[in-house]
């Protein structure tokens, strides 16, 4: 094989194994973004009529909270207007770690009620959280609104389950930044294979058409004696045509006399014709 094309194979090969680690990295990475969002089911607290829960601000800015739910439906079985689970639900905050005034909203970490987007317990349509439906569970409320760094404290009437909604929230920013960090590096192994596979067939190609072995022609006339013929040289000599006469007929040939002349002494003297 041609050095070129064996240089190009090589390189082909280094982009392809390039390509396949890009592939193997980018589905870990989706494959923890899935991971992350199934931890998402999770539950700080579950199925407990007391219980202490730290607040972690990163931040220092304040946290989102705690929401609490309960088992039920969003019924208004005595048409009072309100959602039959927030009355018969009574959550008492102990302890509260110190708020953020800014925005705690004036409750000062306390309890209150909340279904969706602040509208307390109003028994409307559009005041609902199916989001835990498929577990029988519907939101009462939240607690420790814009709270610093600290533990809080609560006793219930009925049992709850408790999330933790900031950490909540920091799961799914880093899932969705896994899952598509592992996206662009699985579309960037796919490029590299396919550059890769035509890095290397080129290589091969090169290789294997380019011929390497290049040959020495010596014309000569005539082969010298004692010399000795080197390894992928190829003799060329010129063709020597011998004429063979036998081959030829031959003419008769005529031979012309020629008259003898006389010697200058021995001509003879002319005669006087008188």
């Amino acid at each position: 094989m041609h050095p070129a094309g064996k240089i190009f194979v090589a390189i082909g090969v280094f982009v392809l194994l390039g390509g396949v680690v890009l592939m193997v990295i980018g589905g870990g990475n989706i494959e923890d973004a899935g991971e992350g969002f199934e931890s998402l089911e999770e539950f700080t607290l579950e199925n407990a009529t007391s219980g202490t829960l730290s607040v972690d601000d990163k931040d220092g800015y304040g946290d989102l909270g705690f929401s609490f739910w309960v088992k039920g439906d969003y019924t208004d079985d005595d048409g009072e207007g309100t959602w039959d689970h927030c009355q018969s639900t009574t959550i008492n905050i102990t302890t509260v770690p110190e708020t953020n005034p800014e925005w705690d909203a004036g409750v000062d970490g306390d309890f209150y009620h909340e279904v969706y987007e602040g509208d307390a317990c109003r028994a409307t349509d559009d005041n609902r959280d199916d989001s835990r439906q498929n577990e029988g569970l519907v939101k009462v409320g939240r607690a420790c609104l814009a709270c610093y760094e600290g533990d809080m404290v609560f006793e219930s009437n009925v049992e709850v389950w408790v999330i933790y909604e900031d950490e909540i929230i920091g799961e799914v920013l880093e899932s969705l930044g896994e899952g598509v960090e592992g996206v662009f590096q699985g579309a960037a192994g796919v490029m590299l294979l396919c550059c890769g596979g035509v890095i290397t067939i080129f290589g091969l190609i090169l290789g294997l058409l380019v011929n390497n072995n290049q040959k020495t022609i010596i014309v000569q006339n005539g082969a010298m004696p004692g010399n000795a013929m080197q390894a992928n040289q190829t003799m060329v000599t010129q063709p020597v045509y011998q004429k063979s006469y036998a081959d030829v007929p031959v003419q008769p040939q005529t031979t012309m006399q020629q008259p003898q002349q006389e010697g200058f002494w021995n001509q003879e003297e002319p005669k006087n014709p008188f």
